[in-house]
């Protein structure tokens, strides 16, 4: 399967559309997904156009690799979830329920500050 360009993340990576973003780096993007399946579920997705987890590690350079795992780390610390925990998945492929062909991850929790 070739990487599809008309997807949504590739979309607002180039700001083609809209997102509410948690936090930018140089090789990533997160932003709170718009369809949540928790208190606080954010996306973080590649800036390069990678198809899944595997397309990703086995193409993406080493510095986009330590700069994406970087940016899930201060997510998680941005949204205050270190210290009760949290969900992190990845959906890959037909059989993995992945619904836009863009590798990602979902961030799930629940702050415990409200």
């Amino acid at each position: 399967m070739e990487y599809d360009k008309n997807n949504v993340f590739y979309k607002i990576i180039n700001k083609e559309l809209k997102a509410n973003i948690v936090l930018e780096g140089e090789h990533f993007l997160a932003f709170h997904d718009i369809a949540p399946k928790a208190p606080i579920h954010v996306l973080v997705i590649p800036k390069g156009g990678y198809l899944n987890y595997n397309d990703f590690t086995e193409h993406a350079t080493d510095r986009e690799i330590l700069d994406f795992n970087r940016g899930i780390s201060r997510v998680i610390k941005l949204m205050k979830l270190e210290e009760n925990g949290f969900k992190l998945i990845s959906n890959a492929g037909k059989f993995g329920v992945q619904e836009v062909m863009h590798m990602h991850v979902h961030i799930l929790g629940k702050s415990f500050d409200d």
